[in-house]
């Protein structure tokens, strides 16, 4: 048992030490994109999420499916997705080639990726000063409909371990409302393989299904409550799925 507990220290060493060169290779190689149009450094990140996934299978032997892809719209939307684990947004700037993602402030001041998500013109969402907030928050996203980025937002505003939520913020409902898109519903069970806070992964497969779209024109209060019933009842079915 403790000669396994050293094996099993010493890969997960080997691993994050494998994600920091390989994240600072791209970062630094990348820097040139920071004095070019946006486009390149959206389309750097989307390379560096490939390449993460495809690390996460080949190392990890952490795989992924998604379902529902037919349920994505061609136009403008929003992605409100549940929030299990750090893979999330790296699936998500993988999946999708230029996605602006809803992302905390604090995301800034992590080195080379910060600069790269402000060239990205990533949403950034600042939690001090609610109504300022919320007009910032629609602001950017007014920018993104009109250049047709689909914009991803985790409405719980935070990582939640396998089973647990938390209320959701006001946030999706304020680009579902304002900028008058659909919203796509997206379950997912990264959770059951990659700790919630932290980078420890299993092997096993992550479902992600994007729901069938929450089409505008519903009331504030109709909009919240199918989003989260839709979320939640899905992603506790992927959960169960996984684990049994």
């Amino acid at each position: 048992m403790a000669i396994m507990n050293i094996k099993n220290k010493i890969f997960s060493i080997i691993s994050i030490s494998l994600l920091i060169l390989i994240t600072a290779a791209i970062a630094i190689l990348g820097l040139p994109c920071l004095a070019l149009p946006r486009q390149y450094t959206a389309k750097l990140i989307n390379f560096w999420s490939r390449t993460m996934l495809l690390f996460f299978r080949s190392y990890d032997g952490l795989d992924w499916d998604v379902q529902g892809i037919n349920n994505i719209p061609s136009g403008p939307f929003v992605v409100a997705s549940k929030h299990q684990s750090v893979w999330d947004t790296i699936f998500f700037t993988a999946f999708f080639s230029d996605a602006a993602m809803v992302l905390k402030r604090i995301i800034i001041l992590i080195p080379f990726y910060g600069l790269h998500a402000i060239k990205a013109k990533m949403i950034w969402l600042d939690r001090k000063g609610h109504s300022k907030s919320i007009k910032k928050l629609i602001n950017q996203g007014e920018k993104c409909k009109k250049e047709k980025r689909p914009i991803v937002i985790f409405p719980e505003g935070t990582r939640n371990r396998v089973g647990k939520k938390t209320k959701y913020k006001p946030g999706v409902t304020a680009l579902y409302k304002f900028l008058n898109i659909p919203c796509i519903p997206v379950a997912l069970n990264s959770g059951v393989y990659w700790e919630t806070k932290g980078l420890k992964r299993n092997k096993g497969k992550i479902i992600v299904k994007f729901i069938e779209p929450i089409e505008p024109g519903l009331s504030r209060d109709e909009f919240e409550k199918k989003l989260e019933t839709v979320i939640e009842a899905e992603t506790k079915i992927l959960i169960e799925s996984a684990v049994n």
